[in-house]
Parts: C-alpha cells; structure tokens; sequence
C-alpha cells in the first residue's frame, strides 16, 4: 500500500516551526468556498500532530485539498504543507482505498493511444449524453463536465515524420495531454524552439505521475518517476537541456520527483530543466531571442497557473508576449481556476470546483479579451468550461506572431 512502501522516502515533517499566521488560510481556494474543509493550517501542520503511522486516519477530509500548492506559496516559516497534506492523502488511500473511478482518472495516459486511434468515434461518445449520464452513474464522474477529446495522429507520431533541425539541440518533455489532446501545443513548441536555431529532441518519456501524487497513490507515481528520470538523466548527460510547456508536468520533475519522492538523481535533472518561456527568457537575456514579430491586433488575457507560481520564476510567457506588437495582454488577478487536476471531473467535488473558479471568471468578464492563455492544462479545460472563450497555451500565441 501506498504509506506502508513509501515510509523510507517521505520527507521528515516540519509541522513544529509553524507560527499560526494563517497566511495559508488566506489563499486556501478550497476553504474559502466551502466548510467541509478546514483550511490548510489545520489540513497540514494542524493535524500532523495528531496523526499516527500505525492508527486510523481521521482526516476524511483531507481528499478536499486541491493540490495547488499555494499555502506552501505564503507561508512565511518554509512549512510543506502541501507535502504533509499530500501523505496525510496517501494515509487516507491505504485504508480506504482507490475506487475505480480515481485509478482511471489517475491512469487516464494507458489509454491514450487508443483514444487517439478510435478518436473520431470516442469523440462523439465522450459528448454523448446517455454516456454522460452512465459516466456519472457508474463512477461519480459529473455530467456536466466537458470530458476531453482525442486527436489523431498524436504529437509523437507527428513528430515521427518531422525533420527538427538546429545548431544546439534542446529536449522537451511534452506530457500526455499534448501528446493525445492537445497536439498542437507540441508542435508550436517545436516549432518556437527551431526558429531560435534549436534542433528539438523528444527523449523517451511515460507520464510525470502527478495525476497520481495528488490522489495519494505514492507508489504511482514514483512508478513514473523512476521510469523517466533515467531517460532524462541521459538527455542531460548528452549536453541537451530540457524543456517543459506544462506547468504541472513541470513542477511534478523539478520538485516533487526529489524532495517528495526520492527519486535518485532527480535533482541532477532538474538542474537542467526549464519552464518552455523561462527558457525563452533566458534566450532574451543572453540576446539570443528571435523577437521578429509581425502585428498581431488581438486582446488577451493571461492567468497564471498554480504549478507556475509555485515554480517561483515569475510570470515569464507575459514578459515574452509583450514583445508581440499590437497584442494587447492582461493580467488576470484570480487564484486558483478550480480544476486541480482530477478534482473537478468528480462528482462529490464539482460544485467546489466551479465555486473556486466563479472569481476566475468574473475577473475575464471584467477583461472582456478575445481569447484567454494559460500555461497550464487544467486551467485551459476548466476556462474554456467556465466561460465558453477560445483558450490557447501562450506558445501557440507566439508561434502565430513569428515573422
């Protein structure tokens, strides 16, 4: 079971050092819309006093936390909260255990290639509403959530008959939702990357495990991690850097994979890996940015993904797209979106979810852009959900405006 395998690697608990501030509290997108659940405080250095390895889980409300990492943002004595919450998780999943429905949300990327191979005909089923009404029925998974499509073929297949050619080579670890939903994420990338004189490689690659970590099931997503820092580790130690567009994928290897999960030589990768626009930036400070843009007379607006700023490395796809001439770009002061991953797709926790997001999307209202850019998946379904506007990742923006 998950705790009973994972004990050796989790991380010692800092509870102690926490001075009651309530910083956390503040930012808690969750307790903030609902009182089932008692804030991060209480959720993690609160309640760690209390827990005991060898007795019964009290916290079955712990399954509330969103995962968005943003009271580990605030808080100003370095406490994990987000860690303690995360194995109290795992605690609550060994003596409950995974029902169906979270081990196929959790594994949703075993069925990808599949769902992009049948995607014409899934797409429609997936839309269907009797399936709908069976997908609630049967596993708790709402109705009235937009379930995905597929698309066909999938960005590794299409990067299969592509031709990437450059000076200095660069890595991207593109993740499953590019790969079989959103291809064409992967190919802007790609395509950003070699007009800035990179030859793109795609080092073989399962998922980050993050879907995983934030259900609890430690030994997942350790699973993938053992799996795919070997294969990075080579990329690196073969002189290439590596690039991340998914802000969740990104921060699951850069952080979660060694202070978490252990994972060896999972810092040596992260030494080397970047956020896809924290590398362009880098490219804009050395003086390397290819920054020729045509006009591009359009009004956006930009949110910040959780996963992005929990990276700590500011909002740097803002600072590149203010270099596009003619865009106009807002900030969008909102928190968390509300998705949090597998969170808002259950039942029992829609209604929280779309409470969490109802700030996001009057804050849009108030904006009133064309299209809304958003580094990070989950934020791009749940805008989409939520306002019913065209929602792109900002690379697709840039790739648009190359000349």
């Amino acid at each position: 079971m998950a705790i009973a395998m994972t004990k050796g690697v989790r991380p010692k608990s800092n509870a102690d050092v926490c001075i009651r501030c309530a910083a956390c509290m503040a930012v808690c997108p969750v307790s903030r819309v609902t009182p089932l659940f008692p804030g991060p405080k209480q959720a993690g250095p609160g309640a760690e006093r209390f827990r005991k390895t060898e007795g019964p889980s009290a916290d079955p409300w712990i399954d509330l936390c969103i995962g968005c990492h943003l009271c580990d943002t605030v808080c100003s004595a370095g406490v994990n909260i987000s860690e303690l919450n995360l194995i109290a998780k795992a605690k609550y999943l060994d003596e409950k255990g995974m029902p169906f429905r979270d081990w196929l949300l959790t594994h949703i990327s075993l069925f990808g290639r599949l769902g992009s191979l049948f995607s014409p005909v899934l797409n429609l089923l997936l839309k269907n509403p009797v399936i709908k009404w069976a997908a609630e029925a049967l596993l708790k998974i709402d109705r009235r959530r937009e379930l995905p499509g597929y698309q066909s073929p999938t960005f590794r297949q299409w990067f299969g008959g592509h031709h990437s050619t450059g000076k200095k080579k660069v890595a991207y670890f593109y993740g499953c939702y590019v790969n079989t939903n959103e291809v064409d994420v992967g190919k802007a990338t790609v395509q950003v990357l070699e007009a800035n004189g990179f030859e793109v490689i795609l080092p073989p690659q399962r998922c980050c495990g993050i879907p995983m970590l934030g259900n609890g099931d430690f030994n997942g997503a350790r699973k993938m991690g053992l799996w795919n820092v070997p294969s990075l580790l080579s990329t690196v130690r073969s002189g290439s850097d590596i690039v991340f567009s998914s802000t969740s994928c990104g921060h699951m290897i850069k952080h979660e994979y060694s202070r978490l999960l252990a994972i060896p030589n999972a810092e040596k990768v992260a030494n080397h890996l970047y956020d896809l626009f924290e590398f362009l930036r880098n490219l804009k400070e050395s003086g390397d940015l290819r920054a020729l843009f045509k006009e591009m007379p359009l009004k956006v607006a930009y949110f910040a993904p959780c996963h992005l700023r929990s990276l700590g490395i500011g909002l740097p796809a803002l600072e590149i797209l203010r270099l596009i001439p003619g865009l106009e770009i807002d900030n969008i002061e909102a928190d968390c979106c509300g998705l949090g991953g597998t969170f808002g797709f259950k039942k029992e926790k829609y209604e929280i979810s779309q409470k969490i997001g109802k700030d996001l999307k009057e804050a849009i209202d108030r904006l009133s852009p064309e299209v809304i850019l958003t580094d990070c998946e989950g934020c791009r379904m749940q805008i989409r959900h939520l306002t019913g506007l065209r929602v792109l990742h900002p690379i697709q923006i840039l790739r648009d405006a190359l000349s």
